[in-house]
């Protein structure tokens, strides 16, 4: 992909859990002490899949010091917050003794930990994927800041060739980085804030390490077991695998399956009518269609719609002119979004004529190269 059709996202690097455990370990402990205090108010709070629940809270005195001793009944995601917008979040344990030290007006950019090992890690991975984030991000302004002033398409292009290097070396070294990250903590919950960083598809290796790892030290943790369920989910639709069977019904009210086709390499196309991405990614597809359908390429689209008229309309004024269409009009409620792990369109899975995957999300030049190589 180009340069100069790249969008940077910064990930906002919150996780949350919630505790299933029974039993509950008095002793935990947090103090700490903050530059610049007003007299605000520090809350702790637990961050779990039924939402946040505020667990404590103390005033920062004058000096900006503070203590807080609460039940913590297994290890967590928590957060100390001053405002909506001035918090840290942590990974804590029962029992721990944490220190904290930071600016009371700026406390998630400031804050350090001690006392609390995960958490320290947790810090490490966010400070690392900031800066390389920062970076990314100041290539994309010096080449938007170019656009701005240039108006030669040829020189906007060279200048966009000569920054995807760099662009891409940092990507590259931070995934490494967080590759590197889950391999030393494969067993702390600190590289969730790095696994979730890696695309699931290219680095499932990882993923799958850190479920290992994970799910055996902490086995009844509901954000490790929804964790492994993912896991689980990613390996049933990884490249080499079988493509899983899908029967909907045809425009004309018909069901077809998805391995009627086999015999036939086949781009399992997930799209819809009211998808603005997808309408686009369409003449993508159709031009695939065109060149290689001859050689034995086929296209199974399975739409996510909820009106049949809107999905037929679709089809004929985008020239999907291959007959392998189907929808159960159930929107992401369809079993398909589960079934093949998505959760947003357009996206699509490659499978060769005996039904296994070669390739998953492909759009646009990355479609063509490998059809390109498979039909050479």
């Amino acid at each position: 992909m180009k340069l100069k059709n790249i969008i940077l996202f910064l990930p906002f690097i919150v996780m949350v859990a919630c505790s299933s455990s029974t039993s509950e370990a008095a002793g935990f402990e947090i103090k700490g002490t903050l530059k610049y205090p007003h007299n605000e108010n520090i809350v702790l709070e637990q961050m779990s899949t039924a939402g946040i629940k505020r667990l404590d809270s103390v005033k920062l005195d004058e000096k900006g010091e503070f203590k807080l001793t609460t039940i913590i009944k297994e290890i967590g995601f928590y957060r100390l917050r001053i405002s909506e917008k001035n918090f840290a979040t942590f990974i804590f344990n029962p029992d721990e003794k944490v220190s904290i030290t930071g600016d009371a007006g700026n406390l998630g950019n400031t804050y350090t930990v001690s006392g609390s090992p995960d958490s320290k890690l947790f810090w490490d991975v966010n400070q690392a994927s900031m800066k390389n984030y920062g970076q990314r991000d100041s290539l994309q302004k010096a080449f938007q800041f170019f656009m701005s002033t240039v108006k030669d398409s040829m020189r906007i292009d060279s200048m966009s060739n000569t920054l995807q290097k760099p662009y891409e070396a940092l990507i590259a070294k931070h995934n490494k980085y967080l590759v590197d990250f889950v391999e030393k903590n494969a067993s702390s919950f600190s590289s969730l804030a790095a696994i979730q960083q890696l695309q699931g598809d290219e680095f499932l290796p990882s993923y799958i390490k850190l479920d290992n790892g994970l799910f055996a030290k902490y086995p009844k943790s509901p954000y490790v077991t929804s964790f492994h369920e993912q896991v689980a989910d990613k390996k049933k639709i990884a490249i080499g695998t079988e493509a899983p069977e899908i029967t909907m019904n045809t425009p004309e009210g018909k069901p077809l399956s998805l391995s009627s086709l086999r015999g036939k390499v086949v781009l399992v196309d997930f799209w819809a009518s009211w998808c603005g991405p997808c309408r686009k990614e369409n003449p993508n597809v159709v031009a695939a269609y065109n060149k290689y359908q001859s050689k034995g390429f086929d296209v199974f689209s399975v739409s996510l719609d909820k009106e049949a008229a809107n999905w037929k309309v679709a089809i004929a004024k985008d020239n999907l002119t291959w007959t392998n269409h189907v929808c159960d009009f159930q929107f992401w409620q369809s079993p398909v979004v589960k079934l093949y792990n998505f959760q947003a369109i357009p996206t699509n899975v490659l499978i060769d004529k005996n039904g296994i995957i070669l390739g998953k999300s492909l759009r646009g030049e990355d479609l063509e190269k490998k059809l390109a190589e498979i039909f050479k």
